[in-house]
């Protein structure tokens, strides 16, 4: 069967722009990889890289595919909604919807969008079997994972099935169905990959659960450093963007991997964005992702009080953060410590305490996030129950991003008010560190005091990341900081 997929326009964190993807969606690489393993032709179109509806209304007319395959987050799932209704409007092909907003909603998602169908969770073998009903008996109450429109009983979700157990039985992402030559990170050589999936930890923030459940399931080092070498070889891809959520769960095999690319002599470098936990680390780790070329490491603290640190399920110890930000630093490796404001039992009192922890780690740059309650997180159903909620569910999901300074909820411990002041001074520690952690002391300083006039920062932001040549200038300035 042919299935055209779509990456629909996604926000910045900002949650007021469109932005331009830096590189093509790991999800809907694995997919195609999938689909076309299985036998069925697929074509991708990127409506943030295209930026010309017309030519995906030609090309839906042209190609007439079977089925449509959308996917989308939830602070972007009114691009998603529109554009599955203007879809509707020229085509009856069956459109289904996937993603991190479906798993997190699951039928509430059909009520929102008139796609015809949606599916929850991982995706990869469920979609397979999707497509052997669609093309024959059309009895989808046999497909996982599967949420459909009855006549009988409305909106159903079917169960799910199984999550993959053995991830290196799946075929590398396809990328090549993106054209990605034409995305950002194809001129600094630059792509994502995973070496595993899932996360046993238990944050109320955190909706990743909702996606790859709560379990650890890994890839074997040989897979995972064969897949860097087949990039490098074929596209000469030099740099990875690790996206695991516990990528050093295992330190024995988090070191393998290392062992292997040394051994190898791959020459490549990575970062880990996404982060580690600062409680899995060892210096013996550290020395190998450094040798092994690992020049960013991502360490997730999200409060400087310990007891609001206990209160979101995350099990961690401000003393194990602070090592690891010191071990990180004696080995050589650039890191950052992020942090989020407006847990439960936060007060501005709390928060100052936060402030002064993250100001005193030795750390490269520090992040600042607005906690923004995703529907299936523990955090969206306390402030449902004992919050007030300041914006409604569909604004605040097609509007507030983890950078935005407006809160979505309040307490009476920590109000509005409170929560855009607090906003506003994290975010100024976070802007003068990253930019003299960009630029160098000097440029960096003289950066941040022209950040503080928000009309320049956001240009200033827009032609570094959203435009191809404004980008290939930011990544050969900033290149020293990757090193």
């Amino acid at each position: 069967m042919k299935v055209l997929f779509i990456n629909p326009w996604q926000k910045t964190l900002f949650g007021d722009e469109k932005a331009r993807p830096g590189h093509p969606h790991l999800g809907l690489a694995y997919l195609v990889a999938v689909l076309k393993k299985a036998g069925h032709s697929c074509a991708v179109f990127d409506q943030g890289l295209e930026n010309d509806d017309d030519l995906l209304f030609r090309r839906l007319h042209d190609w007439q595919p079977d089925l449509v395959g959308i996917t989308s987050f939830s602070f972007s799932i009114d691009y998603a909604a529109d554009l599955i209704r203007r879809i509707k409007e020229v085509s009856d092909v069956p459109v289904i919807i996937g993603g991190a907003h479906v798993s997190a909603v699951r039928e509430r998602v059909l009520e929102e969008t008139v796609a015809d169908f949606a599916m929850y969770g991982e995706c990869e073998t469920a979609i397979l079997d999707f497509l052997v009903q669609l093309g024959g008996e059309r009895d989808f109450a046999k497909v996982p994972n599967l949420i459909r429109r009855t006549e009988e009983c409305g909106l159903v979700a079917n169960p799910a099935t199984a999550m993959i157990s053995e991830l290196d039985d799946l075929p590398y992402p396809d990328f090549e169905a993106f054209e990605f030559e034409r995305y950002n990170y194809y001129s600094a050589k630059a792509l994502p990959i995973i070496t595993s999936r899932g996360c046993p930890y238990k944050c109320n923030y955190c909706s990743v659960k909702l996606s790859m459940g709560r379990g650890f399931r890994k890839r074997n080092p040989e897979s995972i450093v064969d897949e860097m070498e087949f990039w490098k070889k074929r596209y000469g891809i030099r740099r990875f963007e690790v996206n695991d959520d516990c990528f050093s769960l295992d330190l024995k095999r988090a070191e393998a991997i290392c062992d292997l690319i040394i051994e190898r002599k791959l020459g490549i470098t990575y970062e880990m964005y996404n982060g580690i936990r600062a409680d899995r680390v060892s210096e013996v780790l550290l020395r190998k992702m450094k040798a092994s070329g690992c020049v960013f490491v991502s360490f997730g603290c999200e409060s400087g009080d310990q007891e609001i640190v206990y209160n979101m399920g995350k099990k961690l110890k401000l003393e194990d953060v602070r090592n690891a930000v010191e071990l990180t630093r004696k080995v050589g490796i650039r890191n950052s410590v992020n942090f989020i404001v407006g847990h439960r039992n936060e007060t501005f009192e709390a928060f100052q305490r936060t402030l002064d922890f993250a100001a005193s780690l030795p750390t490269d740059f520090v992040n600042f996030y607005n906690l923004v309650p995703y529907p299936g997180t523990e955090v969206y159903e306390w402030m449902k129950a004992e919050a007030r909620q300041l914006i409604p569910d569909q604004e605040f999901l097609s509007r507030i991003g983890s950078r935005n300074f407006e809160p979505v909820y309040e307490t009476d411990e920590f109000p509005r008010a409170d929560r855009i002041r607090a906003m506003e001074l994290g975010n100024a520690l976070y802007e003068k560190t990253v930019l003299i952690y960009r630029f160098g002391r000097v440029a960096g300083t003289l950066a941040y005091l022209v950040s503080r006039n928000r009309t320049l920062f956001t240009i200033g932001r827009k032609l570094a990341l959203d435009n191809p040549i404004g980008f290939f200038i930011y990544s050969k300035v900033t290149a020293a900081s990757r090193r």
